[in-house]
Formats: structure tokens, C-alpha cells, sequence
């Protein structure tokens, strides 16, 4: 595919300039290369905006997003400040892509979040770790049980929170025969859950069972 080499965008011809394509014929027309020129805004020295476009879009998104900021800023015709809006553009969507900044506030944004995870026949346990603001800090599968039961000790549930400097944090599990009700063994566990996250000062916030018909939450039942 023939690209524009060395051209400031304005010296293009109009009907190749991304911003203009992009107003009439919507994102979805635009390269990957327009749209980092659209980000980007301008070239440096010796680069058009395309340029520098076409060689992020080389490199790949993913691979942009692995690459630390000193790495980044060595690519041709990026330098150090256009190193900062690659950068900050990556990271805002794997936090996108993994839900994570995400505010928690109701038990039905867990259920969206943690439901396509569940498929199978056995339960399986998850934490969710928050800041202080309820910012979602992580999801983590932290055990895989039977058709009616899992567990996990303390120490297992509560380690991602200590590793991600979590505040509070949700637990979420399923039961796979249908019915959103917490068994005796749940209702314990889940005390004794609460029991050492207050012995390390954090705050368990809820624990949400998902099912076919639904889903229980220990908050909204004030059982938390």
C-alpha cells in the first residue's frame, strides 16, 4: 500500500487528510496510521505526522504498549513528548479492555463484569480489588471448585488485594445449578474472609453470588 512519505499534513492532498475523512466518513474508514496522526496532532523535524503514524503503526498496538517510555521516545520521529501521548493512549485502553478505573458502585456492574468468566459446571471464586475510591484495581481468579462448592484459605484471597494496593475488595462466585442463595459453608466463609481482611485493615465490601435467575449480593441483604 502506497502512504504519503514526507509531507507536513497540511501540504497533503485534502482529500487524504485524516481529520476531514474522519468528520465525513466516521473512525471506522481511518488506517491505523490516521488515527495515530489524528492523535498526534503534528510531525518533528525530518517527519511528517504520517511518517511517524505509519512507523507506530508497524510496530503494532501491543507491542507499543510493552515498550517503556525511554524505548518509545528512540523511535524515529517520536521523541520524548510524543512518547508521553503513545504511552498514555496505551495505557488508557488496557484499562479500558480489562474494566480496570472502573468505579464500583452497584452489585449488577460486578454480574456484567464477572458473568462471562463463569461458563462450566464448576464454581469458581474471584476477588475484586478496589482503591479507596472503589476504582476496580483487578480481577483475579482465585479458585476453581466442584459442581457445588469452592474454597480458597485467607492468605489466597487476600494476597491480590495486598499485591495491587487494594483498599477493599469483592468477592464473586457462582453457582452453576441455578439457584443465587448462600449455603451455610458461603455465609462462614465469608465471615471468616471478612474476619482477616479487618486484621489487615482492609474492608471486604461485598460478596456477590451469580446464577442463571440472578444474583445475590451479602450487602444489599446487609449480611455485610
Amino acid at each position: 500500500m502506497y502512504k504519503p512519505k514526507g509531507k507536513p499534513l497540511k501540504d497533503l492532498p485534502k482529500g487524504l487528510l485524516p481529520r476531514e475523512k474522519l468528520e465525513k466518513l466516521g473512525a471506522e474508514s481511518l488506517t491505523e496510521e490516521e488515527l495515530w496522526a489524528i492523535i498526534l496532532g503534528s510531525g518533528t523535524k525530518g517527519f511528517s505526522v504520517i511518517d511517524i503514524g505509519t512507523k507506530l503503526a508497524s510496530i503494532g498496538f501491543e507491542n507499543l504498549a510493552k515498550l517503556p517510555l525511554e524505548e518509545l521516545s528512540k523511535i524515529p520521529g517520536v521523541g520524548r513528548v510524543k512518547a508521553l501521548t503513545v504511552k498514555a493512549v496505551t495505557e488508557l485502553c488496557k484499562r479500558n479492555k480489562n474494566g480496570e478505573n472502573q468505579k464500583i458502585t452497584h452489585p449488577i456492574q460486578v454480574v456484567r463484569l464477572v458473568s462471562p468468566l463463569l461458563k462450566g459446571k464448576k464454581e469458581k471464586l474471584f476477588v475484586l480489588t478496589l482503591s479507596a475510591g472503589q476504582r476496580l484495581l483487578g480481577l483475579d481468579l482465585v479458585a476453581v471448585g466442584s459442581l457445588n462448592t469452592v474454597y480458597a484459605p485467607p492468605r489466597e484471597v487476600l494476597q491480590p488485594v495486598i499485591s495491587k494496593g487494594g483498599y477493599m475488595f469483592i468477592l464473586v462466585h457462582n453457582h452453576p445449578d441455578g439457584e443465587a442463595k448462600p449455603s451455610e459453608e458461603d455465609i462462614t466463609f465469608t465471615k471468616r474472609i471478612e474476619e482477616g481482611a479487618n486484621l489487615l485493615g482492609l474492608e471486604l465490601l461485598d460478596h456477590i453470588i451469580i446464577a442463571d435467575g440472578g444474583y445475590f449480593s451479602f450487602k444489599e441483604n446487609r449480611m455485610l
